[in-house]
């Protein structure tokens, strides 16, 4: 019974795990248009150290949408580039 118990506990943690961390291709590509944005942001500062960090993190964002777009079947979003504005929610 204790088995039984710590498993179903177990498979309850799991399952709360994954439908936590499930975005759609749209979802990551729209982050990568925000983090995009906040580069441009930080460059024309002069915070290059932020806006090469939040580059990355647009990259970083951008693979993910692109690898749900495969899995989703649906056509691969673009890169995002300078000047790039997210769509309003």
């Amino acid at each position: 019974m204790k088995k039984l118990l710590c498993a179903s506990g177990l498979m309850a943690c799991l399952a709360t795990l994954l439908i936590g961390c499930t975005t759609t291709s749209q979802q990551a590509q729209r982050a990568a248009l925000v983090h995009q944005q906040n580069s441009d942001e930080a460059a024309k500062r002069g915070s290059y150290g932020e806006a090469d960090k939040e580059q990355r993190r647009a990259q970083d964002a951008h693979h993910e949408a692109v690898v749900k777009a495969l899995d989703e079947g649906k056509p691969l979003p673009p890169q995002p580039a300078a000047g790039d504005k997210p769509p309003a929610e």
